[in-house]
């Protein structure tokens, strides 16, 4: 259908999809490429599109970055699976470290925050136990350090 089109066509069609995906919620521009692409646009069409969402301030990458790495860490996602996630969204590497700095998050509080959910009021009953709250910490994402401080914190706050 789309190959059917005058090139003025696509490119109308395809920036009303593109505004109408932006209308749901933000997109990074890597993942409207990959809607338009599917829709099987031309590239020149997709990156008019994108430029136009760009330049009246639609789509911004950084906008994108912020609002997704609020919600990773509202999730209870440690810093290894934030930057593991943020590529497979293309997000930039530089994007996702001004806005990790701009968030200061704390991560041992964040690892705390996640073990508490996990574990609520009762420390780990045994070493089995114990791993297994671990491997659950490490798969979200936090490293090592940050999980023994965690445990240990969680271990003071319910020792009384």
């Amino acid at each position: 259908m789309v190959n059917e089109m005058s090139e003025a066509e696509e490119q109308l069609q395809a920036d009303e999809v593109v505004v109408r995906l932006l209308g749901r919620r933000e997109h990074s521009a890597f993942e409207l490429k990959q809607k338009l692409r599917q829709r099987e646009f031309s590239d020149k069409v997709i990156r008019q599109a994108l430029a136009k969402a760009q330049e009246q301030g639609w789509q911004s990458d950084q906008r994108y970055t912020e609002i997704w790495l609020r919600q990773a860490l509202l999730g209870g996602n440690g810093w290894l699976k934030i930057k593991a996630k943020a590529a497979s969204k293309g997000i930039d590497e530089d994007l996702l470290q001004t806005a990790v700095t701009a968030a200061s998050p704390d991560w041992v509080e964040l690892c705390y925050e996640r073990l508490c959910k996990k574990l609520g009021e009762h420390p780990p009953q045994s070493a089995k136990e114990r791993d297994k709250v671990m491997r659950h910490l490490l798969n979200r994402g936090f490293r090592f350090d940050e999980i023994k401080r965690a445990l240990a914190m969680h271990a003071d706050a319910f020792a009384d």
